[in-house]
């Protein structure tokens, strides 16, 4: 997918749909993020961005995901991966 022997001429490929697993795999995360957020509001309780990114963090222990042979994402990415999709899940839930 992506491809850093490059030419003078020629650049880097970057092929979109390789992400394909990667962004259902994202998908399948925010579901459950979201699910446990809305849960917990509905017994009362509240959870903060931080507390649910950890949530996700933990959900996310065993995926290493590759693109090709390369692994793409480090600790501190999936970190903010976790923060990212916690954010969008908390969005998601508010009342407007």
């Amino acid at each position: 997918m992506f491809s850093f022997s490059e030419t003078k001429s020629e650049k880097p490929k970057f092929d979109k749909a390789k992400l394909f697993p990667l962004v259902l795999r994202l998908g399948d995360f925010l579901k459950k993020a979201f699910d446990h957020y809305t849960q917990l509001r509905i017994a009362g309780s509240e959870l903060d961005a931080d507390t649910l990114a950890a949530f996700v963090y933990l959900q996310m222990a065993s995926w290493d995901p590759k693109i090709g042979h390369k692994e793409i994402l480090d600790d501190e990415t999936k970190h903010a991966a976790a923060r990212f999709v916690a954010g969008v899940a908390m969005n998601m839930a508010k009342e407007q």
